[in-house]
């Protein structure tokens, strides 16, 4: 099984994360932003491999998923650290706009 991680970034936000590495090579990972919202822990933004390649998830809270942006400049191990560095930092950006749509 991955490992698993859940990282308390600051009040209302957390990040869960799941990542399958081999010898230091990400293999396959999901980070996924959290807020809590009307005292529920929803999803509002992740990013993930389950396609076979590094993406993020764009979500609405009314339309669901909204699209996908596509990482391909990125290895999986790149893509996993800029997840993790840009989720933490436009957390709150990511829940007005999911908030929004």
């Amino acid at each position: 099984m991955p490992p698993k991680e859940w990282i308390n970034f600051k009040e209302g936000f957390e990040l869960r994360v799941r990542r399958n590495t081999d010898g230091g090579k990400m293999l396959s990972f999901a980070v996924v932003l959290f807020a809590l919202h009307e005292g529920n822990w929803i999803d509002i933004s992740r990013y993930d491999t389950a396609h076979g390649y590094p993406h993020r998830d764009v979500l609405g809270i009314k339309e669901g998923l909204r699209g996908k942006l596509l990482m391909s400049r990125f290895n999986n191990n790149e893509a996993f650290e800029y997840a993790i560095r840009d989720l933490t930092e436009n957390a709150e950006i990511y829940l007005e706009d999911f908030l929004a749509h």
